[in-house]
């Protein structure tokens, strides 16, 4: 199945922890009792920002193919980066990649497309000139550009299946001249339901969370620049989650703060309350430091 320009999942993320001597509040085992660790809660916390990281990178992706910024292939199960058009945008001359003009807001909407993993994405874009004027069309005079996304659709992985919900509202900016760069800067949000086992428990997780997008820097051209070069994403996690290990069950509650670091490469740190990780853009995967 052909990739397309948003991914809302790494696939099979796995991640791996260390013990934490820390516990959370929780109710009563069913039956054995075992101790519900901070890193039980962290798992879910971690779990759900990994999976939206690729997302929000897949996001910033997916645009800079629609707008033929020279984005390479990649066949692994995280950052998706499909390319639709080598060349120029077509916007200049009318709507690109089958996205349409609404002369109501001056928006191009985007039809909705269906992932790899099943999600359904639905993304407009609006372009700006130097003062901040809208524009209904994209040129050598465009200086930034506004994209809207939402994604929903249930992601298969090996060890379970989660459920995703979520918005982005980016702005890219520094299209103006021959810059080779673009800074992107914005927020986000969304739900995530999660069921997956492993070796040492069973767990479903019902969470929310929100982004915040702080001067993202994406290097041109970006099928030799894959990763984003610097900025971060701040992220807030909340909900709650039931662990199983053996018989016994407990409910416990997330609340986390995570950040996220990019560096130029494909693997980035990730902090999760006082914890760090490294987080795999390509696979997902994050590893407890």
């Amino acid at each position: 199945m052909k990739r397309s320009l948003l991914t809302a999942g790494a696939g099979a993320l796995v991640i791996a922890m260390g013990a934490c001597g820390s516990s959370d509040s929780s109710t009563q085992p069913t039956s054995l009792k075992f101790q519900v660790t901070a890193v039980d809660s962290a798992l879910i916390a971690v779990h759900a920002s990994a999976d939206a990281t690729i997302s929000d990178v897949n996001t910033i992706n997916g645009v800079s193919s629609t707008m033929g910024w020279s984005l390479g292939s990649n066949t692994g199960s995280g950052v998706s980066m499909s390319v639709i058009s080598a060349g120029g945008a077509a916007f200049s001359q009318g709507p690109g990649s089958g996205c349409t003009l609404n002369p109501a807001d001056g928006r191009f909407d985007c039809p909705p497309t269906v992932n790899a993993n099943g999600v359904t994405v639905v993304r407009s874009l609006a372009f700006f000139d130097a003062s901040g004027a809208p524009m209904n069309h994209f040129d050598s005079t465009t200086a930034s550009m506004d994209v809207q996304a939402t994604l929903s659709g249930v992601v298969a992985t090996t060890a379970g299946a989660d459920t995703v919900n979520g918005a982005r509202d980016l702005t890219a900016t520094g299209l103006l001249g021959h810059n080779t760069t673009r800074t992107w800067n914005g927020s986000g949000g969304g739900t995530h339901g999660a069921y997956w086992s492993d070796s040492a428990a069973t767990r479903t997780a019902d969470v929310s969370y929100s982004s915040t997008f702080s001067n993202i820097v994406v290097n041109l051209p970006r099928s030799a620049n894959p990763y984003p070069a610097s900025g971060s994403i701040a992220r807030v996690v909340t909900g709650s989650g039931v662990v199983t290990k053996g018989d016994s069950t407990r409910t416990i509650t997330i609340s986390r703060n995570v950040g996220i670091t990019f560096n130029g490469t494909e693997f980035v740190p990730m902090t999760v309350g006082n914890e760090t990780y490294t987080l795999d853009l390509a696979t997902g995967k994050a590893v407890k430091n």
